[in-house]
């Protein structure tokens, strides 16, 4: 029996359905962009080895084309969990469960056997974090993902098992005798190979380095598959809201601009051949230097409408 869908649901269905019109990219395309980045780090063959491979994701990619400085700080420093960014991990984990829940669907106890999941597993480095928290800031973040989890429910489309779902899909691919290496973990994939649709979840506001992110995926997909996927989407659990693009063959190649750039950026600094460049970002809303760079101290006073760009 056909789910009658709220028009949240329906305009998801709308923007993610196969086109009538749709066709797949030629086969060519990804020898074209395989051969675009081979060619672009062709400097760097040689540099690295597969016992110490030159290591590439989106963050990396995001952080170095933001400022190679805060890049650099952010390699060095251990990763230290917060609410905000634990509350993404719970709630992409209440997802997974969900799609796979038996029994009546109710939020409260998904988010609960997220929660308990996740603290519960030693290789899950946000367990010792909420081991950690205090009742009452465990009850604020269980009420944050029980909102995340609900608006999904709510207002995305039930996913059917023959739209073949993978929830924190992982996908990679090596140039160069796996000297360099590109991974990805996808949130949410549904679709065959050819035919894949990539889904970001996020907690927060959507921005354009999302979209760079998913263009990211796209490009690791289609050198990993041979297939380039069909669509992409940032979806707002806050908002509920779809941004959707589909994947193109100018896409890809804007993707392989991106990566190689900042492939070849990422590696002059693993090789210490020059010194970081600074530059202001939002980035240095939460960069340790943020009181002392002189780059980082204008951008946020002309951020907060203390100073004029002049």
């Amino acid at each position: 029996m056909e789910i009658e869908l709220n028009p949240l649901q329906q305009a998801v269905i709308d923007a993610l359905g196969v086109p009538a019109d749709w066709e797949p990219l030629p086969d060519h395309i990804v020898d074209d962009v395989e051969h675009q980045l081979a060619v672009a780090l062709a400097p760097l063959e040689g540099l690295f080895t597969p016992e110490n491979p030159l290591r590439v994701n989106k963050h990396h990619i995001a952080t170095v084309l933001g400022c190679e400085e805060y890049h650099v700080l952010n390699k060095q420093q251990a990763f230290a969990w917060n609410i905000n960014t634990v509350r993404g991990t719970i709630a992409h984990k209440g997802i997974e469960l969900l799609l796979n829940w038996r029994g009546p669907i109710i939020p409260g106890e998904i988010v609960d056997a997220a929660i308990t999941s996740v603290a519960e597993n030693p290789r899950e480095s946000a367990s010792g974090f909420l081991i950690s928290l205090p009742a009452h800031e465990l009850a604020e973040l269980r009420g944050a993902v029980l909102g995340a989890v609900t608006n999904f429910l709510e207002c995305f489309p039930p996913i059917k098992p023959q739209w073949r779902p993978m929830v924190e899909y992982s996908a990679s691919y090596s140039l160069f005798n796996k000297s360099i290496i590109f991974s990805s973990r996808m949130d949410l994939v549904l679709g065959g190979p050819g035919r894949k649709v990539i889904i970001d979840l996020k907690t927060g506001r959507l921005t354009p380095t999302h979209r760079d992110d998913l263009r990211f995926y796209a490009l690791v997909e289609t050198l990993r598959s041979r297939q380039p996927p069909r669509s992409l989407g940032s979806y707002s659990l806050d908002e509920a809201r779809l941004e959707d693009e589909a994947v193109t063959e100018g896409i890809l190649q804007a993707s392989v601009r991106r990566t190689a750039n900042a492939t070849l950026l990422i590696a002059d600094l693993v090789l210490k051949t020059r010194q970081p460049d600074r530059r202001g970002g939002f980035q240095c809303r939460w960069c340790p230097l943020n009181e002392e760079c002189a780059e980082g101290i204008k951008f946020l006073k002309q951020a907060s409408g203390d100073e004029d760009d002049d």
